[in-house]
């Protein structure tokens, strides 16, 4: 069920950001969109542009919890369909290295998602009815559901139901919450910002025309964050116990 609303809560605040070892490129500005299961003609097209009979059926298992290849396995499929969409050969050598970098960057998403859970419910952080109402009318609308009726067929189509999408959305409205409370306490310096900005930019394609990069102060709210998420996540994954399978 997971992956029903990988794209929500802490996604949105957290994974959308550099993964915790930097590895990943920053995208602050965009908005995850939550995942919906295929049709059986885009399933067979995905799963000619990427191989996943090599992963195992547990991918890796975080403090105890195995995490189950299912979820990996549709974020993989749905990047390599992104890509496809984009013109470009996934077979090429550019695509290849393109699909895995990403492979690590999935499944450093599913990972930190599961760390930040379990930290926020050792910390006792819960969700309000209300808190988990507005997370569910938030769904609805990435998905352009217009009525719970719609909403409940499509959970249907999936083999889950609303107490299942609840339990969910509860999970992601606390591990926001928690990070909200770690990020305001983590300092961030002005060197590290401008670092980071340079570094940034200095990685960025030439601009074309007359467009214009974007500002220190434009972007500095976004790099403090970002900066702020690295240290949380570190601290996160050192007093854990990760185990990777893939």
């Amino acid at each position: 069920m997971k992956k029903f609303v990988m794209g929500f809560g802490i996604c949105a605040l957290a994974f959308g950001l550099a993964a915790c070892g930097g590895d990943e490129e920053a995208t602050p500005e965009e908005e995850p969109v939550a995942s919906e299961e295929p049709v059986d003609g885009e399933q067979q097209e995905m799963d000619s542009l990427i191989d996943t009979s090599d992963i195992p059926d547990v991918i890796a298992v975080v403090n105890g919890e195995e995490v189950d290849r299912e979820i990996y396995v549709s974020s993989l499929e749905q990047e390599a369909m992104q890509l496809a969409m984009q013109g470009i050969d996934v077979e090429s050598e550019e695509g290849a290295a393109y699909l895995d970098q990403v492979k690590d960057q999935v499944l450093d998403r599913i990972i930190n998602s599961i760390l930040v859970t379990h930290a926020a419910n050792e910390e006792g952080i819960e969700a309000t009815e209300e808190e988990i109402d507005s997370g569910v009318t938030d769904l609805m609308g990435q998905f352009g559901l217009e009525s719970e009726e719609q909403l409940q067929e499509l959970l249907e189509a999936q083999g889950v139901d609303m107490d299942e999408l609840r339990n969910d959305v509860a999970e992601s409205v606390k591990s926001n919450k928690f990070v909200e409370q770690k990020v305001a306490d983590i300092e961030v310096s002005e060197e590290d910002i401008q670092a980071f900005y340079d570094d940034a930019i200095a990685a960025m394609p030439e601009a074309e025309g007359e467009a214009e990069l974007p500002s220190l102060d434009e972007v500095r709210g976004e790099i403090e964050y970002q900066l702020q998420m690295d240290i949380l996540l570190s601290d996160l994954r050192e007093d854990s116990d990760v185990t990777v399978n893939v």
